[in-house]
């Protein structure tokens, strides 16, 4: 089993990830909004796909998270948000 800090570490660099990939979708989005008259079909499905492999990520971090989260709560310890 997990130490505490060693959930309180994974949990920190979840959210980053978390971040990382929030980021990088929204570029996506942004492009895809932005570009769709200027790109080709090719390569608009191409990021379309990009954008839900991102998004799967995203998904497969947040349970991750999640199950971190409540790995945390089964230790008992009240405090253990970073600040």
């Amino acid at each position: 089993m997990a130490t505490f800090h060693e959930l309180r570490a994974q949990r920190r660099e979840l959210i980053n990830e978390l971040e990382d990939l929030e980021e990088a979708v929204a570029q996506l989005t942004t492009l895809l909004d932005n570009s769709s008259e200027l790109l080709s079909e090719e390569l608009l499905q191409h990021r379309r796909e990009q954008r839900a492999w991102l998004q799967r990520q995203q998904a497969g971090a947040l349970v991750i998270l999640t199950e971190t989260e409540r790995a945390l709560l089964g230790l008992g310890m009240d405090d253990w948000d970073e600040t």
